[in-house]
């Protein structure tokens, strides 16, 4: 009997491992990822479910009161792959196309795609959500909320964070009036002889800069790969800063005329120019962080890294007078390369010459001098190995530096690799509204996958309180109502990254 009972329990693991395996191999394309709004009129898309029942119904309530105060769509998409030809932002910029999310009128919508097997995750906004939810917002609410939870792989609370974190600012009532505004407005016929000329000079200078420096960060970044994601975004946002400098004129032009706040009250047409040059010098600044996050990716090697900067600020160090906020970065940055010095400075050999460094975006995965542990140590980002070698080849050296996530790992007492994870909580049965949950706190290494139980955590079960009955109803009415996206484009706004 127990043997019989043994048999079927193995059989039943065995299943679920293929299962995961096949669900795991499924790269989507945009076509194959299911709308939601055609199974129940949801809001959450999860076909290889990694998310626990309880969690997308929770999800869908609280996305549905969101809709149902403020009018806007937010879509919540998990897989474990997708295209392999496309990187996150062109799939999920596709994807939002495709669907529509938001209101036609306003364009009032928010993605958030999740690929847990290539660990990223990517926002697009439409043009209407992003002055309530620019790129910069997004990333700290990412950053607090998603990626902690997700190196956890606990993807059920990173993304109920990140959304209530989302819903604290939409529901914001300070925010209704921007997040509702209607992009058809009519002209104003206010006299605009004033100030259109500084503003005209100011849009053609800025334009100007975009195109130079546009062009030069291409130049300075190699890979094919990224000049095609660079050069799928550069369509884009030209769009969306067209689109954002139309909504910012529109928007001064309500509050200085119309007077609706009272704090912007004193703005004169006279100012226009100042906060139009305020507004370029802020889009300019997140540009200029696209291109250096760009080189980033071009790199493996932090001294090509450091020095691919060094070469674009010699190029285009007069940019800090049309954004003066970039002299800051600029500081940083050669601070940062101060201290390494160091770091870079070559090795003497026992004949007493001078050993040469490998080129890691050369020589990738370090081999054959760097062992599978070390590699796994750089992968999760608590040492990166500098390896010199001599000139006749017969020496080398390793040296480590202590990397990004150094403090989040020890030293596995089995392997020896500093990629052994503390107190570490796994899910094992999500909670739900109908009973308790369980987690297991376990200390484990990444790379040999030593396990250390510790104890077992129950999960309290989800209670269900008045008011998210109350958004439950509204949300099955606003479903009802809404069975399908509200046909909403976006111009290439948001932000994402990697855990």
């Amino acid at each position: 009997m127990l043997k019989t009972l043994l048999t079927k329990h193995f059989a039943f693991l065995l299943f679920l491992f293929l299962a995961n395996c096949a669900a795991a191999q499924t790269a989507y394309q945009v076509k194959d990822i299911p709308d939601p709004k055609n199974n129940g009129g949801g809001y959450v898309s999860d076909p290889d479910n990694i998310l626990g029942s309880g969690t997308v119904a929770s999800l869908n309530s609280t996305i549905a009161d969101f809709e149902n105060k403020t009018n806007v769509q937010v879509a919540v998409v998990i897989v474990n792959d997708f295209d392999h030809n496309k990187e996150d932002f062109d799939f999920a910029y596709e994807l939002f196309q495709h669907w529509g999310v938001g209101q036609k009128t306003s364009n009032n919508g928010l993605l958030l795609f999740i690929a847990k097997d290539r660990r990223k995750y990517r926002f697009i906004t439409g043009t209407g959500t992003e002055g309530v939810l620019p790129d910069v917002t997004l990333k700290h609410i990412a950053q607090n909320n998603l990626v902690p939870a997700f190196k956890e792989n606990d993807f059920n609370t990173g993304i109920t964070n990140t959304i209530n974190a989302i819903g604290e600012i939409i529901l914001n009532p300070g925010n209704k009036q921007e997040l509702n505004q209607l992009f058809t407005q009519p002209e104003s016929s206010t006299p605009l002889e004033n100030f259109w000329l500084p503003c005209l000079v100011i849009i053609l200078a800025f334009f100007g800069v975009f195109k130079i420096v546009n062009r030069q960060a291409k130049s300075g970044i190699s890979l094919k790969s990224l000049n095609k994601q660079e050069n799928s975004y550069d369509t884009t946002i030209a769009k969306g800063c067209a689109g954002i400098f139309i909504f910012a004129f529109i928007s001064v032009f309500v509050v200085v005329f119309t007077e609706s706040f009272e704090l912007f009250s004193g703005i004169k047409l006279a100012h226009v120019p100042y906060i139009l040059f305020g507004i370029l010098a802020v889009a300019l600044f997140f540009r200029y962080l696209f291109y250096i996050s760009s080189i980033r990716k071009a790199h493996q090697d932090d001294e090509n890294f450091f020095d691919a900067v060094v070469a674009f600020h010699k190029k285009n160090w007069w940019l800090i007078f049309f954004s003066p906020i970039i002299l800051i970065a600029i500081i940083i940055h050669l601070i940062k390369r101060v201290k390494t010095i160091d770091r870079f400075k070559p090795i003497l050999d026992s004949k007493n010459k001078e050993m040469v460094r490998v080129d890691r975006d050369i020589n990738i995965e370090g081999e054959p001098f760097l062992t599978k542990g070390q590699r796994k140590e750089e992968v999760i980002q608590t040492y990166d190995y500098d390896i010199w070698e001599s000139a006749d080849h017969k020496e080398h050296i390793i040296k480590a530096w202590p990397a990004e996530a150094y403090n989040s790992y020890t030293e596995c007492p089995s392997c020896s690799f500093r990629t052994y994870k503390l107190d570490k909580k796994v899910t094992v049965k999500a909670a739900t509204y109908s009973h308790e949950g369980q987690a297991k706190l376990i200390n484990e290494c990444s790379f040999c996958k030593r396990e250390e139980f510790i104890k077992w955590i129950t999960l309290a079960m989800l209670v269900e309180s008045s008011s998210s009955n109350s958004s439950s109803g509204s949300s099955s009415s606003s479903s009802s109502s809404s069975s399908s996206w509200g046909g909403g484009s976006s111009s290439g706004g948001g932000t994402g990254g990697s855990w």
